[in-house]
């Protein structure tokens, strides 16, 4: 089996392949951090890259990151919102 590795907002990501799909674990590297059942969510890809992009928004989510207030315009002092 091969795994790959990436470190992603003080995630551990493992994707690692088996036979026909590509199966991603979560890790923490900080105790500080929440958990996350990786085992329970099941992320799976037909690709590496799909696979450690599924893992990346699920700690997103569990951190509060959504995509939404992310992509918000930046707001100047001249502006009234």
């Amino acid at each position: 089996m091969r795994t790959e590795k990436q470190t992603f907002r003080g995630y551990e990501i493992q994707v690692t392949n088996n036979p026909a799909l590509w199966q991603a674990a979560i890790y923490r590297t900080s105790p500080t951090l929440p958990e996350i059942d990786w085992v329970a969510l099941n992320i799976r890809a037909a690709s590496v890259s799909p696979a450690f992009q599924e893992a990346k928004q699920v700690i997103d989510k569990t951190l509060g990151k959504g995509v939404s207030h992310l992509s918000r315009p930046h707001k100047s002092g001249s502006e009234n919102w």
